[in-house]
């Protein structure tokens, strides 16, 4: 199968704005692969950071397809932690536009 780059992910551009507040040195996994990965363990009905944890290891060939995923799933805890410090008006702001 054809390896997609990331400019082919069309829904990942509404969040390219949203800052990310980690260090970089703590910046082992991509948002726009944390992204990827909610959104897809999301529409496949995960409930949870572990749900999504799970899917992403399950299902990283697929999502290796799109974006490299270099450094392999984050855990549970990375999900949760990463997603708590993203600016909520940021957020929102992406998805209402």
């Amino acid at each position: 199968m054809m390896k997609e780059d990331f400019s082919s992910i069309a829904f990942l551009d509404y969040f390219s704005d949203i800052e990310d507040p980690r260090l970089d040195r703590h910046k082992l996994y991509p948002l726009n692969e944390i992204f990827l990965t909610i959104l897809c363990a999301k529409i496949c009905d995960a409930e949870s950071w572990e749900d999504i944890q799970d899917f992403g290891e399950a299902k990283i060939e697929f999502l290796k397809q799109y974006l490299p995923y270099e450094n392999g799933i984050p855990s549970h805890d990375t999900f949760s932690r990463v997603f708590s410090l993203i600016n909520p008006k940021q957020f929102k702001i992406c998805l209402v536009v």
